[in-house]
């Protein structure tokens, strides 16, 4: 399933309702599972930027203290890649934020519309960006679509598999595990035992022990144990990590 983590910024609480309810309503419509953070001012959200990050900002233009260009301009200066989606009823403000690659541009003055080709353009523009970081499995009743980078790592238990999320959920699918571990090992995961595939990027620690994830510790068996350490280090090297 499609997860978004969507920040909403705008300084009348009644315009951040309707955008957050409108952007949970065309996302959920999309296929998408949605987390919206809503704020009133772009110091506020610039500050939890600090901590988390989004998929998508809707954010309007005419702020108090640092207004919407501004902060989106520093946002591109920091290299950040989040998306940005300018709603706002300052329609002769659109050729100015245009150097800053917004998404969109949603006027309020059709803000239905608008929104709805925004959430539509937003979903397609991810689904490109991570066409190859996306694996597609069956389930019980359907086919789910999931982000690679939201496994933490996968478990066999008896014809089940059971992904553990990055959002605490964990989804069953009906996948054996010899070919989730052959799908998946171009993407930087490992089958560290018989029963286990983990995603060498959420790796905390690895140890005789086993590999600790998410604060779960998972086993390794015991004649892989010097594979899969040299395993990960070719991992960490790729990654250009620094390994002390």
């Amino acid at each position: 399933m499609l997860q978004f983590h969507v920040a909403v910024c705008d300084d009348e609480a009644f315009a951040a309702s309707s955008i957050a309810q409108a952007a949970d309503h065309n996302l959920s419509r999309l296929g998408a599972e949605v987390q919206i953070e809503s704020f009133s001012r772009t110091d506020a959200l610039a500050k939890r930027l600090d901590d988390v990050s989004f998929d998508l900002i809707l954010l309007d233009i005419e702020m108090p203290g640092v207004d919407g260009i501004t902060f989106a301009r520093a946002l591109r200066e920091s290299g950040a890649k989040t998306e940005i989606v300018f709603v706002s009823n300052s329609e002769d403000r659109v050729f100015e934020s245009l150097p800053l690659r917004p998404l969109s541009f949603v006027r309020k003055s059709r803000f239905a519309e608008d929104m709805a080709t925004a959430t539509a353009a937003f979903v397609k523009a991810w689904k490109t960006s991570k066409s190859d970081r996306v694996v597609t499995l069956k389930m019980a009743h359907s086919m789910g679509t999931f982000s690679v980078d939201e496994i933490l790592y996968i478990e066999a238990r008896g014809r089940d598999k059971m992904m553990h999320m990055t959002n605490g959920r964990v989804e069953t699918v009906l996948v054996t595990l010899d070919e989730l571990a052959d799908r998946l090992a171009p993407l930087g995961f490992y089958r560290v035992h018989k029963g286990f595939i983990v995603n060498f990027a959420h790796v905390e620690q690895l140890s005789s022990k086993g590999v600790q994830i998410a604060g779960e510790l998972i086993p390794i068996s015991r004649s892989k144990t010097t594979e899969v350490k040299l395993a990960y280090m070719d991992f960490l090297s790729k990654k250009n990590a620094v390994m002390m």
